[in-house]
């Protein structure tokens, strides 16, 4: 049988401001506190490090201050942009962050064509899709820095070798349905019962852009077949850019079912009392892993040391995994559980094991896509 979550614990308020793509966010007036230097240790390059705020860094923290700024590549929404740059600007007041936002393959399509061009904008990027940080590393894309808080990763959470990126959190997804249109006993209770001809027309998905839709269509063809997907075209579904998107349209019964219903989206809508419902097939939830590195020859280095540093921390990753625009489980040793009380091990992940496959198959997968969705 399938099941349906509730989340348990209230979270954290709304942002009170947002930003426009690029914005910077203005200085807090609070002085830098807690800092304490360490004596020197055996560091990968040499590095001393520094605790501040609790964690520990490797950057050199008046050169990140000079440096005054950083650029974050982000494939999530400007209001987790905006969530992110905040909290952090919080913490550093003399650096003043800013972001862009696209979907994974813009976003990739775009940092190539920068490199192509050789320009360097970017200082920090996070991908939703971990085959495209391999690739990105195999073509050198990034600074390889052993952060100090890499020890609080499993080596599986880390670059191969350890050093590029790192799993920032995790973004996982099942079904959701508008249950004012939808009965429960009506509502699909796993991923084959979305080829039900009462759903054509009616059914939600991202576009291939998307890193999240990617690992959705590669373990559900693993699980069933190419066949899934042929059938699956035929419910005529509707293509998006961004799970707000999805969620909007599924709140206002413009659809009936989300096909690619993240976790995180869900809890946002449902602490505001929005008709939906999420279930998490027994067959298990696609999950993709965010992959965060400092780009090579990044403008901003230290500054961007330093924010990898900060992400990677306990205060960073509380933001990743409390802010309602984020939502992502975090797979840092000590993560506490996800707002709710439910923790990434209390749900049946489907993650891509082989990776040449996985990324083999990406040219039949965006063609399939692009197709179904009439977008070729």
């Amino acid at each position: 049988m399938s099941k349906e979550h509730d989340p348990r614990q209230p979270g954290q308020g709304r942002l009170t401001r947002r930003t426009a793509l690029h914005a910077g966010l203005a200085a807090a007036t609070l002085p830098l506190a807690g800092l304490a230097a360490r004596p020197a240790r055996a560091q990968q390059q040499g590095r001393k490090v520094t605790t501040v705020h609790g964690f520990e860094t490797a950057a050199d923290i008046a050169k990140a201050e000079q440096e005054g700024t950083l650029l974050f590549y982000t494939h999530d929404s400007d209001s987790a942009g905006a969530a992110i740059m905040e909290a952090f600007t919080k913490d550093f007041p003399k650096i003043r962050p800013n972001y862009v936002r696209a979907q994974n393959g813009a976003l990739y399509s775009k940092i190539l064509a920068e490199r192509s061009a050789g320009r360097t904008d970017v200082d920090v990027i996070q991908f939703s899709d971990i085959g495209t940080a391999i690739d990105f590393q195999k073509r050198g894309g990034y600074e390889k820095y052993e952060s100090p808080q890499a020890q609080n990763y499993a080596t599986g959470h880390l670059s191969n070798p350890a050093g590029y990126y790192f799993w920032s959190g995790i973004t996982f997804a099942g079904i959701a349905y508008n249950t004012n249109q939808v009965k429960k006993e009506n509502a699909p209770k796993g991923w084959k019962d979305l080829l039900d001809p009462r759903w054509k027309d009616a059914v939600s998905v991202k576009q291939a852009t998307s890193g999240m839709q990617f690992v959705a269509w590669y373990e559900l063809r693993r699980l069933y077949g190419d066949d899934y997907w042929k059938a699956f075209a035929k419910q005529q579904p509707h293509g998006f850019d961004s799970r707000a998107q999805l969620f909007d349209r599924l709140a206002k019964g413009d659809d009936k079912v989300c096909g690619l219903a993240e976790w995180a989206g869900y809890v946002l809508y449902q602490r505001r009392e929005a008709p939906i419902a999420f279930v998490a097939p027994e067959d298990g939830l696609p999950a993709a892993p965010l992959a965060t590195g400092v780009v090579d020859k990044a403008p901003h280095p230290e500054a961007a040391r330093l924010f990898l540093d900060w992400l990677a921390s306990e205060r960073g990753q509380s933001v990743y995994q409390d802010n309602e625009y984020l939502l992502y489980g975090s797979v840092r040793k000590n993560a506490p559980p996800m707002p709710g009380g439910l923790k990434l091990a209390d749900f049946k992940l489907l993650i891509p094991e082989d990776m040449d496959a996985y990324l083999a198959s990406r040219k039949d997968f965006n063609s399939q896509w692009n197709n179904m969705l009439g977008l070729l």
